[in-house]
């Protein structure tokens, strides 16, 4: 990742505003699948809120004597000017954030249901009700903080990150939705988020099925995590209502950890798995990147993704998979 520029910070914040008729700013792009590209003001309003109040996730560079996290350039310049902004628009958002204690991806599915600025209404889902009033915190950030002309200042970084996942997409997303059986129409929506973290990808579904596949600044197109989040959307909720029934999960997520995974629970280890085995499924992995995942705790993914070929739903074959993992692991099997 791209250590901080000063001298690009001060471009960046000093160049006038680019109004959307003067340019592509605010149009999108399309794949040849048509899967469009495009930057989004409501995702962009929220994560300035966040990196306001202290989202500061990121590599750390340095631990002694504070630690240092390095952020994407646009990122660094846009904390700094609203970190240092109205400070009303930090306390509206704080007391929001206070009394609506839920996970950030439940935030993010309330915003992509709400209207762009000036955000005359919020996400219309019953079962986001509980964040109801957000848009008036997305308000209050887009005109205290004039976020408009922050995004008109960051669009050649925005575009770029965009383009460079046009001609890589296609490819691999369209064979996730093979794997996964997802209908063709189902319309897919890349997002670029230069003001979340080093390659973090975060897919939340919109009010009407589209799939929002939200990515952070990376190095090369993290294809990988966005087809893996893609999958997600439709495994996860297969995994929650079957994983009860797997018997030997805590023992392999114990050896998993102990071999390099980060799940901190056997739902989120179960869905890790049937999730990399779609996406290296879909990118054609070699035999190497098929053993290196084994290494780091993810067993039995070969076998895992041919499960998929039978076309039947994943919680119908789910606890099977988690079986063929479980006889995978190195070490006594039980």
């Amino acid at each position: 990742m791209r250590a901080f520029v000063p001298a690009l910070a001060a471009v960046l914040l000093s160049t006038p505003a680019l109004a959307a008729s003067q340019g592509d700013w605010f149009a999108s792009l399309y794949t040849g699948e048509g899967v469009e590209l495009r930057n989004d003001e409501r995702i962009f309003a929220l994560f300035a809120i966040f990196n306001a109040m202290g989202f500061d996730q990121g590599p750390v560079t340095r631990k002694d004597p504070i630690p240092k996290v390095v952020y994407h350039p646009v990122r660094q310049a846009v904390r700094g000017r609203v970190i240092g902004g109205d400070p009303e628009v930090r306390k509206a958002a704080d007391a929001f954030f206070e009394a609506h204690q839920v996970p950030l991806r439940r935030y993010l599915s309330y915003v992509v249901g709400t209207a762009q600025p000036p955000f005359a209404a919020g996400a219309k889902s019953k079962d986001l009700q509980d964040l109801k009033g957000l848009e008036a915190v997305l308000q209050k950030a887009w005109t205290g903080w004039k976020l408009d002309e922050l995004m008109g200042q960051v669009q050649a970084e925005y575009r770029k990150s965009l383009k460079a996942y046009l001609p890589v997409l296609d490819g691999p997303l369209t064979k996730a939705r093979a794997t996964l059986k997802s209908a063709d129409t189902q319309e897919a929506l890349l997002v670029v988020n230069l003001l979340d973290a080093q390659d973090t990808v975060r897919a939340v579904a919109g009010e009407t099925g589209e799939a929002f596949l939200i990515v952070g600044p990376s190095e090369k197109p993290n294809v990988e995590g966005l087809v893996r989040e893609f999958a997600r959307l439709s495994i996860e909720p297969a995994v929650a209502k079957k994983i009860g029934g797997w018997a030997g999960g805590p023992q392999v997520l114990r050896e998993a950890q102990l071999a390099g995974a980060n799940e901190q629970n056997v739902q989120d280890y179960a869905t890790a798995v049937l999730t990399m085995a779609v996406a290296m499924r879909s990118m054609d992995a070699n035999d190497a990147a098929w053993d290196a995942a084994a290494a780091k705790g993810y067993f039995g993914l070969k076998s895992v993704a041919k499960m998929f070929d039978d076309g039947k739903p994943v919680e119908g074959w789910l606890l099977d998979a988690m079986q063929k993992v479980e006889t995978s692991r190195p070490g006594p099997k039980k």
